[in-house]
């Protein structure tokens, strides 16, 4: 009893300190806030911005999240020329594009990347299993995937909408059989992010939402993804 007596006068105390300390304060004022977009143009062309991004003929370095398709380039024998021209979108495979692995155990390559995705046959026997580098494929079948992901025509944040727009790219029709048209849909989806779908047309077995979208090169926009983008029905 003799001790909550003792700490009642102590909280009375403390709250008339704390009336002094604070009294005279006045109320908080406004601070202007000036909201800024940052510049999408990077001042250079997509093959530059693909090598600045990976590293170049460098090893790659801790921002080189293109590297692994800047090595595709290489490997399959692509015109680089084709990342220079005008009138084009270009689909970018960050490094998760191409290699990703699950949160499952045991840990395996996600089917969700290229290299988990289109499974190789183990050289040594008949066992299938994922790829450990782009020399497990063919090099016209990377080129053909990269084909696939230059857009003839420009498309981006300004003139997508959610209507779907069917688009062709430069991979030759008939390469591939479940596209033999080698076309493409793109979409800006009706969301407060209003981020860009790959290929989310109806009876679509999957689409793929880009990562960073809007990178604007001297030659046409980037958009960058972080899957495989197949054109595939149900």
């Amino acid at each position: 009893m003799t001790k909550r007596l003792f700490l009642i006068p102590a909280l009375l105390l403390l709250l008339l300190t704390g009336c002094k300390k604070f009294a005279g304060l006045g109320l908080q004022e406004d601070t202007q806030h000036h909201p800024y977009l940052l510049d999408p143009h990077v001042k250079m062309n997509a093959w530059q911005y693909l090598r600045h991004r990976s590293g170049g003929d460098n090893a790659p370095g801790a921002d080189s999240v293109l590297y692994l398709m800047y090595q595709a380039v290489l490997y399959s024998g692509i015109d680089t020329n084709e990342y220079t021209k005008t009138d084009r979108t270009f689909i970018f495979l960050h490094n998760l594009a191409v290699i990703n692995y699950t949160a499952t155990v045991p840990i395996v390559p996600s089917s969700a990347c290229y290299w988990g995705y289109y499974t190789v046959t183990d050289p040594t026997g008949d066992t299938i299993r994922p790829a450990k580098s782009w020399s497990d494929y063919t090099p016209a079948q990377v080129k053909s995937w990269l084909q696939y992901l230059i857009v003839q025509g420009t498309y981006s944040y300004d003139n997508l909408t959610p209507t779907e727009v069917t688009v062709n790219t430069l991979l030759p029709p008939g390469t591939d059989t479940l596209n033999p048209k080698s076309i493409m849909v793109l979409e800006r989806v009706k969301t407060s992010d209003g981020k860009i779908r790959i290929n989310n047309f109806v009876n679509s077995s999957n689409y793929v939402e880009v990562r960073t979208g809007g990178i604007l090169t001297t030659n046409g926009p980037v958009h960058v993804v972080d899957q495989c983008v197949v054109y595939k029905l149900l």
